[in-house]
């Protein structure tokens, strides 16, 4: 079982926005910048669903997702693994208390952790 170690969390805990990839379908990749990402469990990373398009059409159709922190220390994290999209329950909840009022709160993406690499080794 994959497990978020304490420095990564902390080195996520310390980034505003996420470099988030997913792809298509058809394999074609897609990157976009997230500001609302948190760490739930050491296997589950919440992320808000406000603005996604590509991104939630890929989450829908692939599930694959994997985004990059970078702690001084250590380098740069990779945390890969599956998504879901929620609009009810426990998670949908939580983004419609932990997004500002002045975003849009459409869904929750909850990843499932299933890799995680320190630069070009695979720590998990």
């Amino acid at each position: 079982m994959v497990q978020l170690t304490d420095e990564v969390k902390k080195a996520i805990s310390k980034q505003n926005a996420f470099p988030v990839a997913t792809s298509s379908q058809e394999g074609i990749p897609n990157v976009a910048y997230i500001s609302y990402l948190k760490v739930i469990d050491d296997q589950t990373v919440l992320i808000a669903d406000n603005f996604l398009h590509k991104t939630r059409d890929n989450i829908l159709n692939n599930g694959k997702i994997a985004f990059t922190v970078l702690d001084e220390e250590k380098g740069s994290f990779q945390i890969k693994g599956t998504a879901e999209r929620l609009t009810e329950g426990a998670m949908f909840d939580e983004v419609q208390k932990w997004v500002s009022d002045d975003l849009p709160k459409v869904a929750a993406v909850v990843m499932h952790i299933e890799d995680i690499y320190n630069g070009a080794e695979c720590i998990s």
